[in-house]
């Protein structure tokens, strides 16, 4: 049951066996599974009835009640991602061993489970805390996620501690990715200004860019045109893209639907998330894992490039040095202009 008839509330929940915790206002709800990473799974417009959040077609199960029959080159992310927004951390990208961990696909926090307390149920405004710790590593994190009765918009607040006895690095990311219904090529996307690296996309992948620099928006072409990439591909267009932004001149960027005359707006710190990882995918990936299947985009804040080993010999990793802490805010919501 609701924790109110109206204003903010909340209710936990059961999803696939997984404790699920929703979060609503007047404008807004969200669907976060504690019990697996705080994976938000929806992120509910309610006047128009639109969820920005792309499903995977991996058929979902509580990760802990069941293995597939071989352990995957990259680890268990992707026999456990429900689509959806993830939190990375410590690793983003590929499996790599650090300090003797091996860490697989984007690190521990996805897949774990976490711990939660209410900081604030007013009806006016609702505040939940999140917590776990890491154990392929010696990390705390914390996420207090706070709602307000006629707000689009969410806001997290954030916490990372090394409780360990030596410095460590890591890799801290968000990874929000887009679908249907409100994916369709008119979606543009709103950046002001980055440098433009294109990687390879996942599995078989088909692409319209050459692997090649730019500065957004424009990339070229695998027939030397010039490509505008902050329009959104169809879900036809046959791509599957990696691609990575730097030298951002705002930590903020907007995908904005012209038809339905929404968008979806995150805004996060620069000092720590340096990059936007951003993920297009418009039925262009074949065989593992996505055999053709998938039309989204992820647009996703990162404080490095990938994985954790390569990060620090490029010296692109966050570090915090025994029992110390960084912190972090990330605003993200609906527009409606």
């Amino acid at each position: 049951m609701l924790s109110a008839n109206n204003g903010c509330r909340w209710m936990e929940c059961k999803w696939n066996g997984m404790t699920t915790i929703i979060m609503e206002n007047t404008i807004i709800r969200l669907e976060i599974l504690a019990d697996k990473g705080t994976d938000i799974v929806e992120f509910l417009y309610k006047p128009l009835d639109i969820d920005f959040m792309w499903r995977s077609p991996m058929p979902f199960y509580k990760p802990y009640l069941f293995i597939t029959t071989a352990q995957g080159k990259l680890g268990n992310f992707l026999d456990w991602y429900p689509g959806g927004w993830q939190e990375i951390f410590p690793n983003g990208g590929g499996i790599c061993e650090y300090k003797g961990a091996v860490l697989g696909l984007h690190g521990e926090v996805s897949l774990i489970p976490w711990r939660y307390n209410i900081l604030e149920d007013t009806g006016e405004e609702l505040s939940i805390k999140f917590y776990t710790h890491t154990y392929r590593t010696p990390f705390f994190i914390e996420k207090t996620i706070t709602i307000e009765k006629d707000s689009p918009f969410v806001v997290f607040d954030e916490k990372v501690t090394n409780n360990g006895g030596e410095e460590m690095d890591f890799i801290w990311g968000h990874h929000p990715a887009f679908g249907k219904p409100f994916l369709s090529p008119d979606c543009i996307i709103r950046i002001n200004k980055a440098k433009v690296l294109v990687g390879q996309g996942d599995g078989k992948s088909f692409t319209n860019l050459k692997q090649t620099e730019g500065v957004w928006p424009l990339v070229e072409g695998i027939n030397g045109e010039n490509v505008d990439i902050s329009i959104c591909p169809d879900e036809k267009d046959n791509v599957s893209d990696v691609i990575f932004l730097s030298e951002l001149s705002e930590g903020k960027y907007e995908i904005y639907n012209q038809k339905l005359k929404i968008g979806f707006r995150l805004e996060f710190p620069l000092d720590v998330f340096r990059f936007i990882w951003f993920w297009r995918i418009g039925g262009g990936s074949f065989e593992y894992p996505w055999y053709g299947r998938n039309y989204n985009v992820a647009l996703e804040p990162f404080s490095s490039l990938p994985d954790l080993t390569d990060a620090v010999k490029r010296g692109d990793s966050l570090k915090l040095k025994a029992g110390t802490s960084i912190t972090a805010q990330i605003k993200a919501g609906v527009i409606t202009c």
